[in-house]
């Protein structure tokens, strides 16, 4: 409706009863298209489906939002052209129950619906990552305490004979855990131990039975012999490589080979050339590994002529010999890493390896299952619990009969479970019936899925009976997310088997309406050349391609073209030469440091960003109409931003180009998070010398690096160096005891310990801060004091504010004490008074929310947090500094680049292409796949031997190969975001001449020998770049410096022309007639009136409380002003705002969301109360005990918090005698009547559509108005319905009441009377104030 789809496009909005594979390329509009796909489903056809019989799971809750609301506009849009359709009506109210969600929301729904299925507490909640994290450090601890006491006997070690009759059998258990230790701890470094079982029990966590998965990685060293080695997964993985790595060998000969054979080439290298080729070729050749042992580390290369002519152009011949020479080291490398020790001992030493491994699996069993019980005890889930539980409710494992047929119901898969016993793979019941009751499931980004999601979601499908209902969009090539453990196999694999047509169908959609054509031609200029199937796993053909789709002006502009900013390093001492980078004479550096990369890269973008924002025009998207470009329109993407973004910044900022950066680190990193963590450590143990210090310089101190040097050195004669910084501190304050100013200052502060009491009850009494206000009076140290007695009388005050707040600490909830500290120091305005500081307010009040989320843990006490803290901090669980910034901000952003998926910008910058990969996690010892399992170091403990295993090396290049891929993807991603302009930028060592070498050697295709051996994205776009359209131009240190020195030129010149202009000295610049039609067109614009007013009162969609609101206005005055904006209240002290009361809003709130809670089984049945509902009102009158009742609402309500489902200042909130007293009415048993036969309804949105003449008799004839709104509750009694609503208003009678409300609940009859096609019998409205109802 409204908008034109292609072919490929509507045959995904139309295809149905089949499995559907959507390849949706960058821009191609997937999401429009599946949005198009659900309206259509759910507003068309002989029998449309209803919105909550479909599942749509997303990647994100973000992702979802959108998608919600994207659904609610495109079902109104239908309401709107037709708004008698009480189908769409009815779509309109499911909408809030529909489920569309991400994964984790959908297992969390299916645990919370079927928790009895698994055996699990109800009362549960869901954790947050920091108590996870002390959670498993806790177990992990107690775990190899165990193991070293012997007290952990796994099930497969067995006794040996000698210990068989000893008194301490544990004593073979012990002899290998300290085996293992040994193996894989150097150094006894047992953190090294303890991060391999934390790795190895997340990467299990991705399958969907991790300790089966775990059981079988104990049989990654089980090869006896070498045949075995040779059939191996990773053996063959390996043939198949060496094999593309000669190949890649023998195809750079070949490249020699034709330089010879140029005119100018070095013909005098051409037979031995010819020879090696043919060496290669016979190599190449092997048929398997052993072959390939055997003949690789045999190979020879002669030695160069040396023969010199002139007709030679010395550039080819040089360029022979580097390409030859890099052919000698690929096949060095090969023997070094992989035929260096024979076959025969590559097996002994795995035999070696299998038991240390062994035990180290042992561990992470342990581990998980001691988790699992501690989770359980806490009744604690996480999300990776989420995933698992769903799963165990989906599917069922069923022993396989010694016939082996599986059963009929089965998925088709088959496992075998820790004990050896064979099963089969079932849906359960609870799967069955989601298959019956899900039409359809629509999966969002599923290139991003793993094994344990597509296990879920294929067990409510139903494929296995032949029901193709499974509907999955995505894009392989921006599969980005392979740290998180995402299986992009899984989609390729669909995408291989999945045909154009039948039950399983492949739609591919490659039209791109993002971004221009210049842009779609480098992206697919550059990637049909550096991917393909056998680098990256992805064939980047005709199908894989982008084809231009959207529509710009001036298409032909050169300005849109795609280039690449090649930056030469300096080399050193080279840095000095730019004006602004040269050293001053007081040593510092100028605004730019030419010698740093990145600040040098930052430069050329400031001075690239400067030339398109007085030149490039970007279209508006609403208009269609070209405008200058702005820097909301530009953003620089980073492959990490650690490191580089900060330093961006400021170098933008220095040319004068707003910034803001959105990376999501630098929370714990910022100064004031650090200084109040670092006062919390203090208070915890004010022993540690390192945040005693910095609480010392802080703020809360006061001193000066001079002053606690002064304390920790001591005097002449009497040196405090071997005592801690906290014993010099107290030493030093004994003296302000002593001192005659120091014993008035304890006088005013506390009258000793018998008077302590008493002071404290006068403190709680007093306003906020008074207590410091009398600590710094008695603090104040009179001029003519000694330094030495200044200082101790300093040292004497800083201690008694920190026995102070550590005396609070045991009875004080972490908020409270920061709170406190932030009181009393006016910590939050002495933060907001620095630069930026908004952002630096928000962090402090960020940490205090993190205070607040951390009491609500199974943990509490000072320790407890700042341990949190750490463990938050220690695992990157960053939650970036706080966000201040407005979104239509003209600035320019620097993020990451997964920060970016899923958005776009009119103007590129793909920065850092020269940084470095991160290849650490290959070079691990211990290194797991998911596909090949586990490998470790061998290890000799005994002779202090460690190397590299064959089964390790092998794993680590394939690891390395898989990083390379994903950071293709990257690069992917990063290219396609751009809608006009992509400018890619790098930093290289003599830029020039490796662009000209590689003009020279242009290739047509990156090999996979070249893909292996890439550092970085410069080394996957170098060769290929000459052979594409995207224009290069090279920079040196001198370029950027002159550029800068004419901006700067520039700006002086501007700024004296404004000046004269606005003096009147200079008449303004330009033809006058030309500037007078300028100003009439500012002056008509800022004249502009709307020439539609009577139209202003007409809205698309009204809620019900704005009608009540007008009609209010219209029938009493006085009810009116009851909802008028509210002037501003001044400030309230804090101590006064402790007594103020709950706002009507919370009260009211609160009422209607434990009203919605409201569990009339739990209430009645389960307390024992009534057996079940009774006959009538007089039996449930007389049934009724009040105290009982009341006793059990409290506990529901408790219950309720508990679960999150009610807030703690809801729960608050809500008077217990008020909902007793509502229940004890013949309304509430009429309630619980309908609740058990199923027809109580609660909180139910509506959408309701009326001629807009109905609101104002000015409005024009056949214009619609949606209303909308949530009706509190109704039921259905002998056929029709009872309406009921909550009213907490403070009101005189109920008459007053209903004349406040009659409009609100006239629209809600007619909305029910249309969705439930009953009539209305009775409307009620019952007011908790009076406790009434009429």
């Amino acid at each position: 409706m409204g908008m034109n789809f292609t072919p490929e496009q509507q045959k995904v909005i139309e295809l149905h009863n089949s499995n559907i594979l959507v390849s949706a390329a960058a821009g191609s509009g997937k999401t429009a298209v599946l949005v198009e796909r659900i309206i259509r489903m759910i507003c068309e056809g002989e029998h449309p489906a209803d919105i909550d019989r479909l599942l749509i799971v997303t990647f994100t809750n973000a992702a979802a939002a959108e998608m919600r609301e994207r659904i609610a506009a495109g079902i109104a849009a239908r309401l709107e052209a037709d708004p008698g359709n009480d189908h769409i009506q009815k779509q309109s109210a499911l909408l809030h129950n529909a489920q569309i969600t991400t994964i984790d929301s959908f297992s969390l729904f299916l645990i919370r619906n079927h928790f009895n299925e698994i055996g699990l507490d109800p009362d549960f909640r869901v954790a947050d990552e920091g108590e996870i994290k002390l959670l498993q450090q806790e177990v992990l601890g107690q775990l190899l305490e165990d193991a070293y006491a012997g007290k952990f006997v796994p099930d497969d070690v067995p006794t040996s004979r000698e210990n068989r009759d000893s008194e301490d059998p544990s004593r073979e258990a012990r002899e290998r855990f300290h085996a293992c230790v040994e193996y894989f701890c150097p150094g006894g470094r047992e953190s090294v131990l303890e991060q391999h079982i934390l790795n190895l029990s997340r990467y299990a966590g991705s399958f969907p039975w991790p300790a089966e998965w775990l059981e079988e990685r104990k049989n990654d060293y089980a090869a006896g012999d070498l045949d075995a080695l040779l059939h191996s997964d990773y053996g063959q993985y390996l043939a198949e490589r060496v094999s593309r790595v000669l190949q890649g060998c023998l195809e750079k000969l070949v490249e020699v080979k034709k330089l010879c054979e140029l005119p100018d080439g070095p013909y005098m290298y051409g037979e031995l050339t010819e020879a090696e080729s043919e060496q290669l070729e016979r190599l190449a050749a092997c048929k398997d590994l052993k072959e390939q042992a055997a003949k690789v580390p045999a190979v020879t290369f002669g030695r160069l002529s040396s023969k010199k002519d002139e007709s030679v152009d010395p550039a080819k011949r040089e360029l022979a010999k580097s390409i030859r020479n890099s052919v000698k080291d690929t096949l060095a490398d090969l023997t070094e890493q992989y035929f260096k020790t024979p076959l025969e001992l590559v097996v002994e030493q795995g035999k070696a390896c299998r038991e240390p491994l062994r035990m180290l699996l042992n561990l992470v069993l342990e581990f998980d299952r001691r988790l699992l019980a501690a989770k359980q005890e806490r009744h604690l889930i996480d999300f990776s619990d989420m995933e698992h539980y769903a799963l165990q409710i989906l599917l069922k494992r069923e022993k396989v009969e010694e016939t082996g047929d599986a059963g009929t119901d089965s998925t088709g898969d088959t496992g075998m479970d820790s004990t050896g016993v064979k099963y089969d793979i079932v849906p359960s019941d609870v799967a069955l019936e989601y298959r019956q009751y899900f039409q359809e499931i629509l999966i969002d980004e599923y290139q991003d899925s793993n094994l344990v999601q597509e296990y879920l979601l294929s067990a409510i499908s139903g494929e296995v009976e032949g029901h193709y209902n499974r509907f999955m969009v995505g894009d392989v090539k921006q599969s980005i997310y392979k740290f998180r453990l995402a299986r992009p196999e899984l989609f390729l694999e669909k995408y291989d088997t999945y045909q154009e047509s039948g039950d399983l169908c492949r739609i591919d959609l490659a039209k791109n309406f993002r971004s221009r054509v210049q842009v779609v031609d480098a992206v697919n200029d550059v990637f049909s050349r550096i991917m393909s199937q056998e680098i990256g796993g992805i064939a980047y053909d005709d199908k894989a391609a982008l084809y231009p789709g959207a529509t710009y002006p001036a298409t032909e502009d050169p300005a849109y073209g795609s280039e690449l900013l090649l930056i030469r390093k300096p080399e050193k001492g080279d840095g000095a030469e730019g004006g602004s980078g040269e050293q001053r004479p007081d040593g510092a550096r100028g605004p730019v440091d030419y010698d740093n990369v990145r600040q040098l890269e930052a430069l050329a973008i400031a001075a690239r960003i400067k030339q398109l924002k007085g030149s490039l025009k970007v279209m508006e998207k609403a208009t269609g109409e070209l405008r200058p470009v702005r820097y909301s329109d530009m953003v620089i993407l980073l492959r990490t931003t650690s490191g580089w973004d900060e330093e961006f910044k400021k170098v933008l900022e220095q040319q004068g180009i707003p910034v803001y950066i959105t990376s999501k680190t630098g929370y714990f990193g910022a100064l004031e998070v650090q200084e109040l963590l670092q006062f919390l450590r203090v208070l915890d143990n004010p022993r540690q010398d390192i945040p005693l210090f910095g609480v010392m310089q802080s703020i809360f101190g006061g001193f000066t690096q001079e002053e606690i040097a002064r304390i920790r050195s001591g005097s002449k004669g009497h040196s405090r160096k071997r005592m801690t910084l906290y014993e010099a501190l107290k030493e030093v304050a004994q003296r302000g005891r002593m001192a005659e100013a120091g014993e008035e200052a304890s006088a005013g502060e506390s009258a000793g310990e018998e008077t302590a009491g008493e002071e404290t009850a006068g403190e709680e009494t007093a306003g906020a801060g008074q207590y410091w206000q009398r600590a710094l009076e008695a603090a104040t140290v009179p001029e003519d004091m000694e330094p030495e007695t200044e200082l101790s009388q300093k040292a004497y005050t800083f201690l008694q504010r920190i026995d102070h707040y550590r005396d609070l600490t045991p009875f004080t909830s972490i908020r409270d004490l920061l709170q406190r500290i932030l009181d009393d120091y006016d910590y939050l305005n002495y933060v907001t008074a620095l630069p930026a500081g908004s952002k630096r307010r928000a962090n402090v009040e960020m940490l205090l929310t993190k205070a607040s989320a951390f009491e609500k843990t199974s943990y509490f006490g000072l320790f407890h947090f700042i341990r949190y803290m750490e463990q938050l901090e220690k695992y990157d669980v960053d939650y970036g500094e706080a966000d201040t910034l407005d979104e239509n901000a003209d600035v320019v952003r620097i993020m990451s680049i997964h920060k970016s998926k899923g958005l776009e910008f009119p103007v590129v910058f793909v920065s850092g292409l020269s940084k470095r990969f991160n290849m650490q996690d290959a070079n691990q010892s211990l290194i797991v796949d998911m596909d090949l399992g586990v490998a470790v170091d061998y290890v000799d403990s005994g002779r202090r031997i460690k190397n590299k295993t064959f089964r390790r090396a092998v794993l680590s290049a394939k690891m390395k190969e898989d990083n390379l891929a994903e950071e293709l993807r990257v690069l992917y991603v990063a290219l396609t975001r751009a809608r006009e302009k992509l400018i890619l930028t790098a930093v290289l060592d003599k830029a020039e001449e490796k662009w000209e070498l590689s003009r020279m050697t242009g290739q047509e295709k990156l090999t996979y020998l070249d893909f292996c051996e890439a550092g970085s994205y410069m080394d996957f776009l170098l060769p290929i770049l000459p052979k594409t359209g995207i224009a290069v131009t090279t920079l040196g240190t001198e370029d950027l410096a002159a550029e800068e020195i004419r901006e700067q030129l520039r700006m002086g010149d501007r700024r004296e022309l404004l000046q004269r202009v606005t003096d009147g000295k200079t008449p303004l610049p330009g033809d006058p007639e030309e500037n007078e039609r300028k100003l009439a067109k500012l002056r008509e614009r800022f004249a502009y009136a709307y020439p539609y007013p009577g139209l202003q009162k007409l809205y698309t969609k009204i809620t019900v409380s704005e009608l009540k609101i007008a009609a209010m206005a219209e029938k009493d005055e006085a009810a009116f002003h009851t909802f008028e904006e509210k002037e501003v209240v001044p400030y309230i002290p804090a101590f006064r705002r402790e007594q103020e009361k709950v706002s009507g809003a919370v009260r009211g709130n609160a009422f209607h969301r434990t009203m919605e809670l409201l569990d009339f089984s739990y209430l009645f049945m389960e307390s024992g109360l009534f057996a079940g509902c009774p006959g009538t009102y007089e039996e449930y009158r007389q049934g009724l005990d009040t105290d009982r009742l009341q006793e059990r609402l409290k506990e529901f309500l408790q219950r309720e918090t508990a679960s999150l489902r009610l807030t703690e200042e809801y729960a608050q909130a809500v008077s217990l005698p008020k909902i007793r007293h509502f229940l004890e009415q013949e309304l509430a048993y009429r309630m619980w009547r309908a609740f058990e036969q199923g027809l109580l309804y609660r909180e139910q949105p509506f959408v309701l559509g009326i001629d807009a003449k109905r609101l104002d008799q000015d409005l024009p004839e056949g214009e619609k108005v949606l209303i909308q709104g949530i009706i509190d509750v109704f039921f259905i009694e002998n056929g029709e319905i009872v309406l009921l609503d909550y009213k907490t208003d403070v009101i005189d009678s109920l008459q007053a009441l209903w004349n406040r409300y009659s409009v609100q609940i006239q629209y809600y009859e007619e909305a029910l009377t249309k969705l439930m096609q009953l009539p209305v019998k009775e409307r009620i409205l019952y007011s908790f104030y009076l406790e009434k109802y009429e």
